[in-house]
């Protein structure tokens, strides 16, 4: 099982080299020392939208590339099951756990997370952490937990307002997956297009979807329809 997911929503395909851009790259050196060893337990906070989910998803396949067991889970999801459930993690290289956030209110849980870091701590294991939240404003009822997350390596990632951003990410994405668009395409999503990271990916691979078998140079008419596509997702 490369990741648990029990969300019905599909995860899009993401690597650490799509996270390209000059504000990413204190991210991503964190991830490097991940890999190391040098970091245990990492941290990664931003607003909703900003590629949270796919950097766990990316972090997970980097660590299964190189041999190692990773799942990522969706504690939005997990709350459904079993508080037991949690338990089954251990076993795992790397376990990463987005919208920690989500337990905020639910102490039976919080135990068990923090359980899990104990486990994380007398072993070899370790685990990613995701959350709209710095660790100092989850609030969270069990203060052993609080304290825990807090010592965690901690870092806000990007938000997507940066141009040179939105351009490097682009850029890596489409080279890695031989995705070649109308440079009118690229230059209109880069300036009029969603900023946050979920959702400029959303956007183009629904681009991809859409120009998939056409040639690149593309009729006046088909432009203003990708264009009006784009419209859209950076209103969502």
């Amino acid at each position: 099982m490369r990741q648990l997911q029990l969300d019905i929503e599909p995860h899009l395909d993401a690597k650490i080299s799509d996270f390209a851009g000059p504000s990413w790259a204190p991210v991503i050196d964190n991830i490097r020392q991940l890999h190391t060893g040098l970091i245990k337990q990492f941290y990664i906070y931003g607003e909703a939208g900003t590629g949270k989910s796919h950097l766990l998803s990316a972090i997970c396949d980097s660590y299964l590339d190189v041999g190692k067991t990773a799942i990522k889970v969706s504690l939005l999801e997990l709350l459904d099951a079993p508080v037991e459930a949690i338990q089954a993690l251990d076993m795992y290289d790397l376990v990463a756990l987005d919208d920690i956030e989500a337990i905020n209110g639910m102490i039976q849980w919080q135990k068990a997370i923090f359980h899990l870091i104990n486990l994380n701590y007398e072993g070899t294991g370790q685990l990613v952490f995701s959350s709209r939240f710095a660790p100092t404003e989850l609030r969270l009822q069990f203060p052993d937990l609080q304290s825990r997350l807090t010592q965690a390596v901690s870092i806000r990632i990007p938000n997507g307002q940066q141009f040179n951003d939105r351009q490097a990410l682009l850029k890596a994405v489409m080279l890695r997956r031989g995705w070649q668009f109308d440079r009118q395409i690229i230059d209109y999503l880069l300036i009029n297009g969603p900023q946050k990271t979920a959702s400029l990916l959303q956007t183009l691979e629904r681009l991809e979807q859409l120009l998939k078998g056409e040639q690149i140079k593309l009729s006046v008419a088909k432009l203003k329809q990708i264009f009006a596509l784009i419209d859209e997702y950076s209103k969502s």
